[in-house]
């Protein structure tokens, strides 16, 4: 196969008996024919499938999804308030979706096939159940592969040390996402959400700024620590009758330095 074919893959593998189109599905070996019924061994390493993941999830759903995100606790205070979003695009991203055996076991390699904004999508756990056959009438919304797959095999086998022969199965997978872009505080951002979980990508976004939290949990260790030393100070300076009171005093000041520590915290909190 050339790597041309490698970047327009072909969907049909025919029965060996009557030449039928057979129903080929991710990860399977041995299909029946459904006009037939002869059993075919089908070899997938070196052919390449086309498959669609199926899109689930409409745009309200996404942009409810997105605002939830944009809620929790990674992103700074009232972002899904604040944030003005702009109507999203919808488009089915190409991803190459490599099977394979590695030690003994089966392993999933998802790679972009063309150039990606959110390195993140990497990390999707593609279910067989939810792949159905590439049709045609989804290349209005398709993005072209620019990445063949000899590209990726070649990655494959220089990073990860993965041979040709461990390739089970190679496919073109096109991913349904809505590509939202957003503004907050005079900046723009742009977050992907997937069309058939309603998961949420997004690799530069306004995140909660850290140093307030460090800085409150470096004053607390250090007193924290202080009074830890009182139960040794008072075992040592009366020869080991007042360690009980040492150890009594250290409870008190701890839970005295609780209050305003988990104040200034909680004030925080709400202000970032």
């Amino acid at each position: 196969m050339d790597e041309f074919a490698t970047a327009t893959p072909e969907t049909q593998i025919l029965c060996h008996q009557c030449t039928a189109v057979l129903p080929i599905e991710q990860g399977s070996q041995f299909v029946t024919c459904e006009f037939c019924g002869a059993t075919n061994f089908v070899d997938k390493s070196g052919a390449v499938l086309h498959y669609a993941v199926r899109a689930t999830v409409d745009e309200t759903a996404a942009a409810a999804a997105l605002r939830r995100w944009m809620g929790g606790n990674a992103t700074v205070k009232d972002l899904d308030k604040k944030a003005v979003l702009e109507r999203p695009s919808f488009q089915r991203f190409p991803m190459w979706l490599v099977r394979l055996n590695q030690s003994g076991q089966e392993k999933v390699v998802l790679e972009p096939a063309a150039a990606l904004a959110v390195f993140e999508l990497t990390e999707l756990s593609i279910p067989a159940s939810d792949l159905e056959p590439y049709d045609h009438t989804m290349d209005g919304d398709a993005i072209a592969p620019t990445v063949p797959l000899e590209t990726v095999r070649k990655w494959l086998a220089e990073n990860q040390k993965i041979a040709a022969g461990q390739i089970k199965e190679s496919s073109l997978v096109h991913l349904p996402l809505y590509v939202f872009k957003y503004q907050f505080e005079g900046r723009a951002y742009t977050a992907v959400v997937d069309a058939a979980s309603s998961q949420v990508f997004a690799s530069v976004f306004p995140s909660k700024r850290e140093v307030p939290y460090v800085a409150i949990g470096s004053v607390g260790c250090a007193l924290y620590f202080c009074a830890a030393l009182i139960p040794a100070i008072s075992f040592f300076t009366t020869d080991g009758t007042g360690l009980i009171w040492g150890i009594l005093g250290y409870i008190v000041i701890a839970i005295v330095l609780a209050v305003p520590i988990f104040g200034i915290a909680a004030y925080i909190s709400s202000r970032v």
